[in-house]
């Protein structure tokens, strides 16, 4: 039996946690809203566990919250997830909250069924709408082009055979693969003291495996080491042993319950995770973000489980005189691609290649707040980056009696002289010169250059200086 996460997705109140009652076989932590904030509130605050199972899999079900304030913790279910469900209220469409748990899908390549619920509420009319939205929506996304869509009613159990016969076909259309050879890695969702058997968390792993008895984890950040597996449940049965993948519960020896929070790490004494609080990535924009980011803008970052707060610095990387430099870019838009320093307000836990997302949480709820995505590449400052800002001087090819000179880089002859030995290039002819000697006092230069050269040809010098 293959162990798949299934997430569930969508704005508040259409229909997420009916749907995984309907579906739900044996409940887990905070499943089904049973934790007594989220009755007082009629709300999912937080994320709900629950499984069932079908042939050849056991499905982890994971109820996202699907409130706008809430989306930082919809973003921890992402990375947690082998197949999505988007429910979508049939007679209210799609809102903007669907929007963004759509960008977080397609961001992570999560395979996405798309589900149209509440139909015993809707006209025939408004759930042809509906669909038509939905399938519009999904066609503009880079990865979810294909995904079915299906009509449900959760309370009158209508078409949920469907569905579970979708959910295994698509499954068995998923090359999803299972890896013990790494590291041990499990973000700690919720821990908590039980007497007689002491503290227990629980979490659903990453990396790697874990078994009874094992004895070299750790707790990060808060530096707690030689903890033990005193034993382990999945969904209520005792294991010997969890791996990638697997949802679990644990009772562990050598710390206090008091002393995890939501965005510690359970991990092995070879974890390759740092401390960090400042992240260099390569990143993506959203093609849909109305907003441009500039210079150490405020936006917000989430790392694995956490979502921080971080000032940003988007650069380029430019081959200069043989040596690569990295360039400050005055503002990045929708679809562009680069590289961003964040400095982070508190330290975070990430490894390189981890996945980022890039967020303005201070944007009304209504507006579309995800930025981008991104790759984490290494961790430096921008100090340590060294990031400088190009200088460029525009001049023109002067050719007076069979004499070759540049006008328009220097007012003076004394500001030409400083610029003797610099390297001039000609875009349009691919020809680069490197500048001789000064001509007159009026700042003319000579330069022997690598190619022909013509009367007003445009001249371009770029140099580097220290940026910030």
């Amino acid at each position: 039996m293959k162990n798949i996460n299934l997430g569930i997705f969508g704005h508040i109140d259409h229909g997420k946690t009916s749907l995984a009652r309907v579906l739900t076989e044996i409940a887990s932590t905070s499943s089904l809203d049973k934790l007594p904030e989220s009755k007082k509130r009629g709300i999912t605050i937080d994320i709900g566990f629950s499984s069932f199972n079908m042939p050849d899999y056991i499905i982890t079900l994971v109820d996202a919250p699907g409130h706008a304030d809430l989306i930082k913790a919809v973003v921890s279910a992402a990375d947690i997830i082998d197949l999505a469900i988007l429910v979508v209220d049939a007679k209210e469409g799609p809102k903007t909250q669907t929007g963004e748990h759509l960008l977080i899908l397609d961001y992570f390549n999560i395979p996405t069924i798309a589900v149209i619920t509440k139909i015993d509420l809707a006209t025939e009319e408004e759930i042809k709408r509906t669909k038509s939205i939905v399938s519009a929506v999904l066609n503009s996304t880079e990865n979810l082009k294909d995904s079915q869509i299906i009509e449900i009613s959760a309370k009158e159990n209508k078409n949920i055979d469907n569905l579970k016969n979708t959910i295994h076909k698509t499954l068995n259309s998923l090359n999803i693969t299972r890896s013990s050879d790494e590291y041990f890695k499990m973000p700690i969702d919720h821990a908590f003291p039980i007497k007689g058997i002491g503290t227990v968390i629980t979490g659903t792993i990453l990396k790697g495996k874990v078994s009874v008895g094992q004895d070299d984890l750790k707790i990060m950040p808060i530096n707690v080491n030689n903890i033990k597996v005193k034993s382990i449940q999945r969904f209520k049965k005792e294991e010997k042993e969890a791996m990638m993948g697997d949802r679990v519960g644990m009772a562990l020896h050598g710390v206090d319950a008091k002393q995890i929070y939501r965005g510690c790490i359970l991990t092995s004494s070879n974890s390759k995770l740092e401390i960090v609080d400042k992240i260099v990535a390569k990143i993506k924009m959203s093609d849909i973000f109305r907003y441009n980011i500039k210079p150490k803008m405020k936006v917000h970052l989430n790392v694995g489980m956490l979502i921080v707060p971080a000032i940003v610095v988007p650069f380029k990387k430019i081959k200069f005189k043989g040596k690569e430099e990295n360039i400050i870019l005055k503002e990045i838009q929708k679809g562009d691609e680069c590289y961003c320093s964040f400095e982070l307000d508190e330290k975070v836990m990430a490894e390189i290649g981890d996945n980022i997302l890039i967020t303005r949480l201070d944007l009304p709820p209504t507006t579309l707040r995800i930025c981008g995505r991104g790759e984490i590449v290494e961790f430096k400052s921008m100090k340590d980056l060294n990031i400088k800002k190009e200088v460029i001087r525009t001049g023109n090819i002067k050719i007076d009696k069979n004499r070759v000179f540049i006008e328009g880089l220097a007012n003076s002859k004394s500001s030409a002289e400083k610029l003797i030995g610099e390297v001039v290039e000609l875009p349009d002819k691919n020809i680069t010169g490197k500048l001789k000697n000064t001509f007159g006092t009026k700042g003319y230069l000579t330069a022997d250059f690598d190619g022909e050269v013509s009367n007003k040809d445009k001249v371009i010098l770029n140099r580097l200086r220290r940026w910030g």
